[in-house]
């Protein structure tokens, strides 16, 4: 079955919660998460990844925090996916670095390219903007 971590659940709070921010403000991370309840220290881990994916853009310091690098217009729910988790796929065997020894014989692995080639396409059309909409 397709199911999202509670990972991206957060990622999206926090991303949500900088695009409200006015311009030139930060939101640190011990603020968010103790307002949201979230681990401090796995908030921190996504964080590093958004910055890394380019999504995101720290300030150090005491006053310090983050804020939104690229628009919500700018961001699919398969960026996000993939900035996260790295190559997203229904099953491991799509990725592009496995190499299935069955595939050749294997009647599912149609089924499943089929399904993933539609699932990434229409991840990529969600941009995180759309999702703010009611």
């Amino acid at each position: 079955m397709l199911q999202f971590n509670k990972e991206l659940g957060y990622s999206l709070q926090f991303i949500f919660a900088l695009s409200n921010l006015n311009k030139n403000e930060l939101l640190g991370l011990r603020k968010f998460s103790d307002e949201k309840n979230i681990s401090f220290l796995f908030l921190q881990r996504i964080a590093r990844k958004l910055r890394q994916g380019g999504i995101i853009q720290s300030v150090k310091g005491a006053t310090g925090g983050y804020y939104l690098k690229k628009s919500l217009t700018k961001i699919s729910l398969k960026d996000l996916l993939e900035v996260l988790d790295g190559e997203y796929a229904v099953i491991d065997c799509l990725k592009s670095d496995v190499v299935c020894p069955k595939e050749k014989n294997c009647t599912a692995h149609k089924v499943f390219k089929k399904v993933n080639n539609s699932l990434l396409d229409y991840l990529g059309k969600i941009k995180l903007s759309e999702l703010l909409e009611d």
